[in-house]
């Protein structure tokens, strides 16, 4: 995405610059009353005393809402618990889901989570605070399929009439409930977490079984996991649930700033507060992490098609766990390799010490653009190969720091991980780009600004030892730009390192456009750069360097190989 640094150029003078959303977010408006509904004959019209019931409790909610009055959550609640034996008896039914009864039940469970979060009624981990004419009770919220994140949920928001252009599907379907986003707004107890995270989540208000565990309660709320359960048993019937996965990654295209401008031009002063290995959801054994490493000033919503793809698929959520790395892209990306690389150890030392989890050896990484180069760096043994593209004296005999030599042996000396058996490269530069050596890519390199202390740092190795470096780390700290250059010695003994023979490879190439001395390419990367020699399968797809993550042939072939991989597992 090289091309990209003429945004960075404008966003210069504006500390904090942003890109765009076009997503637009909105939460569920709620139906309006009907009056001749809530007169006498309608339980005669209807056909249901139920519905006339709740007619008239949903009039008096939707008034005490208008007036500000906390016990409109108390009539959402006896509307939607009068609605629910109409709802689940068409539930199966043709067109069941556009009934005035299914209207009122979705329309007031909508309500009472708008309102009872604003009249601090409802708490998504407790339940919901109602007041009858026997006084106050709590309703008792359960939680169902989730893997163990249920119980740090902050909020939960209704979801409404969005839009985002930027995916091609958006998965939804009818059902018993509504869906909401479970939100998560604070540290997770558990490493690898987002401080902020959106979960897809179905909210159910039915009344209790005789066996249902709950004590004390005739209704209950259910919030469930759409991702993997589609449906619900009540009595002798089978509800179809309602979903929509593709709600989250909506909102977070619709409201995450993404400064990956700034974190390029800037990547020892502004940094995402996220920055490094993330998990979608919370670590589950004996599943194989899929991680998707973005490129050039990009971030991790750059995968959002195809996290929305794989979350509509049972059979891949099954059998992988998704996970993300996130990075400032104007850093080395030795820097970030050997971040990736720490953070895969942790990960195995925290979650699999006896290392009895076979799915943490068949690890997929999936690296678009740079991305893939920082991927590659995981599959590969350094000897003392980049060590000596930058220095002409043995390491040990080089003065500097302890910080320093810890650093630097990290970035420059490493083995292949035993996790990882699968990288996918998405238009990969394993031998550079030419934009990256011409006016552009200076002009990128040379806005790129070092941390003060980063630099003191270099100065002073430089300074202590004159005439061991070469030119290219003797200028300064080379950035992402710098070691993209197709004569980069950095660049190019990473591209010679072995690699290890476990691990399969395949490459997704761009091409379609002509770039001038080095042919076919996707407009950033050649085509002869992106193909890399190991690849057991090589896909050409014609699309531009920006566009390839969220291209539908690219998508579909990483789902190709993710079955295939899945299989070479034994998982399928």
């Amino acid at each position: 995405m090289i091309h990209l640094l003429i945004v960075a150029c404008l966003c210069t003078k504006s500390a904090g610059c942003s890109i765009m959303q076009c997503a637009r977010w909105q939460t569920a408006t709620l139906t309006s009353p009907d009056p001749f509904m809530q007169r006498k004959a309608c339980s005669i019209r209807s056909g249901s005393f139920s519905l006339a019931n709740a007619e008239v409790a949903y009039a008096a909610a939707t008034e005490a809402m208008e007036q500000g009055d906390p016990r409109c959550v108390d009539e959402f609640f006896r509307a939607a618990e009068h609605a629910w034996f109409d709802v689940v008896q068409i539930a199966n039914e043709p067109d069941a889901f556009a009934s005035r009864a299914s209207e009122i039940y979705r329309s007031s469970l909508n309500a009472i989570v708008t309102e009872g979060q604003k009249h601090c009624r409802l708490d998504a981990r407790r339940g919901l605070r109602i007041r009858s004419t026997s006084g106050w009770s709590i309703i008792p919220v359960t939680h169902h399929g989730f893997p163990r994140i249920a119980e740090e949920f902050d909020q939960l928001a209704v979801v409404g009439d969005y839009s985002a252009p930027q995916l091609h599907h958006i998965y939804r379907r009818n059902g018993v409930g509504v869906p909401v986003i479970a939100l998560r707004n604070h540290e997770s107890d558990e490493p690898f977490q987002r401080k902020r995270q959106g979960f897809a989540a179905t909210l159910v208000l039915r009344h209790a079984k005789t066996n249902d565990s709950v004590q004390g309660s005739s209704t209950i709320l259910e919030l469930h996991d759409p991702l993997r359960i589609a449906s619900i048993k009540y009595e002798q019937s089978s509800l179809p649930l309602a979903s929509d996965s593709t709600a989250p990654i909506a909102l977070a295209l619709s409201t995450v700033k993404r400064s990956y401008v700034q974190s390029f031009l800037q990547p020892g002063l502004v940094r995402p507060d996220d920055d490094g290995l993330f998990m979608l959801e919370p670590y589950q054994p004996g599943k194989i992490p899929v991680i998707f490493v973005h490129g050039l000033l990009s971030d991790r919503l750059t995968w959002a098609n195809l996290v929305n793809e794989l979350n509509a698929r049972t059979e891949f959520l099954e059998q992988y766990q998704l996970w993300g790395f996130e990075y400032p892209t104007g850093e080395p990306f030795l820097t970030s390799a050997t971040l990736l690389r720490s953070q895969l150890n942790k990960i195995r030392a925290r979650f699999d010490p006896q290392e009895t989890d076979e799915a943490l050896n068949h690890v997929v990484l999936v690296g678009h653009s740079m991305g893939g180069l920082i991927s590659k760096m995981q599959i590969s043994e350094s000897g003392t190969a980049l060590w000596n593209s930058i220095s002409c004296r043995n390491f040990e005999q080089v003065v500097m720091s302890p910080n320093t030599r810890k650093k630097l042996s990290e970035a420059v000396f490493f083995m292949p991980s035993p996790m990882v058996s699968r990288v996918v490269f998405i238009g990969t530069p394993h031998r550079g780009s030419a934009l990256a050596q011409r006016a552009i890519g200076r002009v990128g390199s040379l806005l790129i600004k070092e941390a003060t202390d980063l630099r003191s740092e270099h100065d002073r190795l430089i300074a202590d030892n004159p005439g061991v470096f070469s030119e290219e780390f003797s200028r300064r700290v080379p950035t992402s730009i710098d070691m993209l250059e197709p004569k980069s010695d950095l660049l190019q003994a990473i591209h010679c390192l072995p690699i290890n023979t476990r691990v399969r490879i395949d490459s997704i190439v761009g091409n379609g456009r002509w770039m001038p001395g080095n042919g076919d390419s996707d407009g950033v990367v050649p085509v002869t750069s992106a193909n890399h020699e190991r690849s057991t399968s090589v896909v050409m797809v014609n699309q531009k360097h920006a566009k390839l993550t969220e291209d539908p042939a690219v998508i579909q072939q990483v789902m190709r190989i993710l079955r295939e991989h899945g299989l070479e597992a034994g998982r399928f």
